[in-house]
């Protein structure tokens, strides 16, 4: 059967939805093919066993980041300093797309822990975090060093992680000022 790449897309987009929504251990091709509305078997055609369907479904949520990196940069021009600040700030803070995208990418992150074959895929996302950022930074004329990027994007990822886990109280957010304490710490 060729490759439908929108069939495909759907697919994906459908596993990450399931990621998001019930974790990993709903996502089946059943559950899938369900999902995505589509004939039973055609996930299966797709991706061939459970493994390859998570690893596309990791790649999927990179693609999805770097589209919104893009999206975020376009809106947001010349990136000064504070337009690092602001792009940053709505990163940590994201819609409820980039919210599900994000739950579905942490739900891969803890798998891997537990599953060693999906580690090289969480690397993939991790760095794909890590570039966009340094991308960004350096778009604003810094020059941060690899391991600087590496270490702020953990910080961030874990604000992410604690405000989708543990919602804070409405109005409790201060993304800005995080950003702002953050970049004062690791560019100044």
């Amino acid at each position: 059967m060729p490759i439908n790449p929108e069939r495909r897309t759907q697919i994906l987009d459908a596993a990450i939805d399931i990621l998001c929504d019930v974790g990993v251990g709903g996502l089946t091709h059943r559950q899938v093919d369900s999902r995505a509305a589509v004939p039973a078997g055609t996930t299966s055609n797709y991706f061939r066993t459970r493994q390859a369907l998570l690893e596309a479904t990791a790649a999927r949520t990179v693609d999805l980041h770097w589209q919104r990196v893009e999206a975020l940069q376009s809106a947001i021009r010349p990136v000064t300093r504070d337009g690092l600040k602001a792009l940053l700030s709505r990163m940590i803070d994201p819609d409820e797309q980039m919210r599900r995208i994000t739950l579905a990418r942490f739900e891969l992150f803890m798998e891997s822990t537990r599953r060693e074959e999906l580690r090289p895929q969480v690397k993939e996302l991790q760095a794909a975090a890590v570039k966009s950022a340094t991308l960004i930074i350096e778009a604003a004329g810094f020059t941060p060093t690899p391991q600087r990027m590496d270490e702020l994007s953990r910080l961030l990822n874990g604000f992410v992680f604690s405000n989708l886990t543990m919602q804070p109280e409405p109005g409790a957010l201060d993304a800005a000022g995080l950003v702002d304490r953050l970049l004062s710490a690791f560019l100044d």
